[in-house]
């Protein structure tokens, strides 16, 4: 299990005179794991699918078929219980051409639904995403080293259950 993540800044991220630096963060275990399946997003971003880990300290790794990165969260209610509200700012990454984004969830824990916000630098309107959560059994067990094609494997039974709350009538999938 990795037990940090350092970030270098891009010579594109840094002015020719900001000297080059690393940060060391040190990651979490994992408390809670989610299977998302989106039954909206944001255009660029067309993953239907993801796992998101939340960490201890604070901290969280994403992964899709096209997304894994870290950033760091703060929950309005214990991550290892039913989730309701957290926000969370994705550490500068090439998932977001070496910039950072940020992204509120809110929960429905009756349902399963979410309600997802995003905002990018610069752009003065946040982006509206939703779809399904189900929690992953026995997060601390949740290997944070594997890549998504084996993650997608070892939890496709969580996976399907998502696919029939998705596949609710009424429930269509639209992109941003």
């Amino acid at each position: 299990m990795p037990t940090e993540h350092t970030h270098t800044p891009t010579d594109t991220a840094r002015s020719a005179d900001v000297p080059r630096a690393t940060v060391a963060v040190p990651l979490g275990r994992p408390v809670a794991v989610l299977a998302l399946r989106y039954t909206a997003m944001y255009g660029p971003k067309p993953f239907d699918e993801a796992l998101l880990a939340l960490l201890d300290n604070g901290t969280y790794k994403i992964l899709s078929p096209g997304e894994d990165h870290h950033g760091c969260h703060v929950s309005a209610t214990d991550p290892s219980g039913p989730l309701r509200h957290v926000a969370f700012m994705s550490w500068p990454s090439i998932d977001w051409d070496s910039n950072v984004a940020a992204h509120t969830l809110t929960f429905d824990g009756d349902t399963g639904a979410f309600i997802q916000e995003l905002r990018l630098p610069g752009d003065p309107v946040p982006r509206a995403q939703h779809g399904f959560a189900v929690a992953v059994p026995d997060p601390a067990r949740f290997d944070l080293e594997a890549r998504w094609p084996a993650l997608r494997s070892a939890h496709a039974d969580v996976f399907d259950r998502l696919r029939v709350l998705a596949a609710a009538p009424g429930r269509d999938r639209t992109t941003d």
